[in-house]
């Protein structure tokens, strides 16, 4: 019987293989030694292609930043709709390798995700309600939400509760139980309402003279 051999060693495959790692068995569970074992090579022989476990890290964190879905701007759709089902596309992204949530903390590639900002931008200056100078706010505010969002439900039991309060004791916490129970909204909807919600309150606060 022919023995199995090891896929020829290139960043593609070691890259590749760190996330399938880190999506089995969690980021904390990533090492160099184990990846040498995954891949059927000793350690060292991982320093050819990258300078330190940082390194291979960063081209993880492009990969999986790269599978999200940019949506179509549609000239007849409100301008806050493509932010909306960016920042959904990004989240699902997350989520499906949520094992790598904390890696995009450390690592997002914003030089991988400068040409997807500057459409961003010129989306933006499409829209006379919001001036230039609440562009940023707008670009690393959704960022942040998103990616602390997804970090927040990444972190939570994959068994538990769709929702933003599993363990509310109505008894110590009668209001927030009657709030939690009012909720209609599943956890994709809550931050579809987040997003909505800050994007227009930029909105209302640059009318107002606030920016």
């Amino acid at each position: 019987m022919p023995r199995n051999t090891p896929p020829a060693l290139s960043r593609r495959v070691i890259v590749e293989t760190a996330l399938a790692i880190m999506d089995q068995d969690g980021y904390g569970a990533f090492s160099m030694p184990k990846l040498g074992d995954a891949l059927g090579v000793r350690t060292p022989s991982l320093y050819h292609h990258f300078r330190d476990r940082a390194d291979i890290l960063v081209e993880v964190a492009k990969v999986v930043v790269l599978e999200t879905e940019v949506p179509h701007r549609r000239a007849d759709a409100p301008w806050t709709d493509y932010f909306v089902e960016l920042s959904v596309n990004f989240r699902r992204t997350i989520l499906r390798h949520h094992n790598t949530a904390a890696v995009l903390v450390q690592f997002l590639p914003r030089d991988v995700l400068a040409p997807l900002y500057e459409t961003a931008a010129l989306i933006l200056a499409e829209v006379p309600t919001v001036p230039l100078s609440a562009h940023v706010l707008i670009l690393d505010g959704l960022e942040r939400l998103t990616i602390g969002t997804a970090l927040i439900e990444a972190s939570r039991p994959s068994h538990g509760p769709d929702t933003a309060f599993p363990n509310v004791d109505p008894d110590a916490h009668p209001q927030l139980a009657s709030a939690v129970g009012a909720n209609a909204l599943d956890a994709e909807q809550l931050f579809i309402e987040t997003i909505r919600a800050f994007l227009s309150g930029v909105e209302a606060a640059a009318k107002n003279g606030h920016r």
